[in-house]
């Protein structure tokens, strides 16, 4: 599965039973019972985005880019063309802004699966075949980490913020015009 490719599993939280005369008084708070009220504090909020990165740690997180065309609409997407860079995808940021895209260039054709495992906004997903064929689209909801399956194999996936391919008039059947260079360049 591509994008967040490992759910993360939660055990039960087991607590250090507190020692006789240990934790210094009457009303105290144990170290371990502050660390994981710490913890909880930090992790409960799922539909609350983390605090806005600066512009600095936000643009180290970005990919290079390439224009590309969806239809006849011009469109610079960044590139996930590695394993990891298609696992993280748009993942752990804060915002997406209104022309924000990425394109996902698979090694080959195949049936591939997205999720929202750690994404902060709604996403429309467009299955692209080899020939740049928009085959599927898909709404992708924040946070939702049931997988999402293309119904055939494609070459390609592209990632816009939620409502782009509809207010841009993109839909299936469409195609999408990948420079030769960024098409060719995936690694498994």
């Amino acid at each position: 599965m591509e994008q967040g490719a490992f759910r993360a599993r939660r055990g039960p939280v087991r607590h250090s039973p507190r020692r006789a005369g240990g934790g210094g008084g009457s009303g105290g708070i144990s170290c371990a019972a502050a660390v994981l009220l710490l913890l909880a504090a930090l992790g409960c909020d799922r539909g609350t985005p983390p605090p806005a990165q600066t512009n600095e740690a936000e643009r180290a997180q970005r990919l290079p880019t390439a224009t590309l065309r969806v239809g006849d609409l011009p469109l610079t997407v960044e590139v996930a063309d590695s394993e990891a860079e298609r696992q993280k995808g748009m993942m752990f940021r804060p915002r997406i802004g209104p022309d924000e895209a990425m394109l996902f260039v698979f090694v080959s054709d195949a049936n591939v699966a997205f999720w929202m495992k750690n994404s902060y906004a709604d996403l429309d997903l467009a299955f692209i075949r080899s020939d740049g064929s928009i085959v599927q689209t898909e709404r992708m909801r924040a946070y939702n980490e049931e997988p999402v399956f293309s119904r055939e194999p494609v070459r390609f996936a592209l990632e816009v913020p939620a409502g782009w391919l509809e207010a841009h008039g993109i839909a299936v059947g469409m195609k999408v015009t990948i420079p030769e260079d960024v098409a060719a360049g995936a690694t498994p």
